[in-house]
């Protein structure tokens, strides 16, 4: 039987769908959905401006009506600010440095914890050394250099390719030169298949057909419930590099740090790093 992954089959693979994976509303996406909003509320607001009484309770009270708009316009123009400012810290994080990564994702973890402990927090965190400097590539983070970026900073005999969706595994996939070289493991397969697959592409004696992989490329979601139920990952002293598909945005404007798979991705860095030795993340 073929490999379903040497298949050129033309189709789009949808965002996670099984099991708590889909990639529905999140956290990240706030600004955007309070945005959008507000430019609703103005509209309407807009509309009914006749029949409002021309004082207002609280901050208010006293406005004409053409102070109330100044107002408003300024609130939307501060948001929108706002959220121009965020989506392009968030897609500009990957060039940044190994402390401010760092920094950030406990921010992140904080935000999305608030009932944990500082003990519980701090087993969460990750630590500036987890990372390599990826801050002097001097190409845009798209696809098609997808490939040179490896090339020139991945220097481990394997990497762990972690991207937001299914979708968007499927096209890293096919950027790294496919079946050649890579493994995809996401939930558009099963669960036993793809352990089965790993298994074989991490064994040394395994046939031809893996011989070349040096790619495995999966969700967060996916890439935890694969340790929950195998070890190999963590077998043998090899390298392992993780390469976080960071700067891509999803049409939430969020991207793999501030999805709500976030602690998901955390949680599996963070095990991958106690159980396997020279491990390094970057960020692309």
């Amino acid at each position: 039987m073929s490999n379903p992954d040497d298949l050129d089959d033309g189709l789009l693979y949808d965002y996670e769908s099984d099991h708590g994976e889909h990639q529905g509303p999140t956290e990240g996406s706030d600004l955007e959905e309070e945005f959008a909003a507000e430019t609703k509320k103005r509209a309407i607001e807009d509309e009914s401006d006749k029949e409002r009484p021309l004082e207002d309770e609280g901050d208010n009270k006293g406005l004409s009506k053409r102070q109330k708009k100044l107002k408003s316009s300024k609130f939307h123009e501060k948001k929108k600010e706002q959220l121009e400012y965020e989506v392009g810290r968030r897609k500009n994080l990957p060039k940044s440095s190994p402390e401010t990564i760092a920094e950030y994702l406990a921010t992140l973890i904080r935000e999305k914890n608030p009932d944990l402990s500082a003990l519980e927090l701090d087993e969460l965190y990750l630590k500036k050394s987890d990372f390599l400097s990826t801050e002097k590539l001097d190409k845009d983070r798209c696809l098609a250099n997808f490939s040179d970026f490896v090339n020139e900073f991945s220097r481990a005999p394997r990497a762990l390719v972690l991207s937001m969706s299914n979708i968007r595994v499927a096209d890293v996939f096919r950027s790294l030169n496919g079946s050649k070289s890579c493994l995809k493991l996401f939930s558009k397969n099963k669960l036993k298949d793809d352990i089965a697959s790993l298994e074989q592409a991490l064994d040394k004696t395994s046939n031809k057909k893996f011989k070349d992989i040096k790619y495995l490329i999966s969700t967060p979601t996916r890439m935890s419930k694969i340790l929950e139920n195998t070890d190999v990952l963590f077998q043998g002293k090899e390298k392992l590099d993780i390469i976080l598909d960071a700067s891509y945005l999803d049409p939430k404007k969020d991207t793999l740090l501030s999805s709500e798979n976030t602690i998901i991705l955390c949680k599996v860095l963070k095990a991958i790093l106690e159980k396997k030795s020279s491990v390094k993340i970057l960020l692309y």
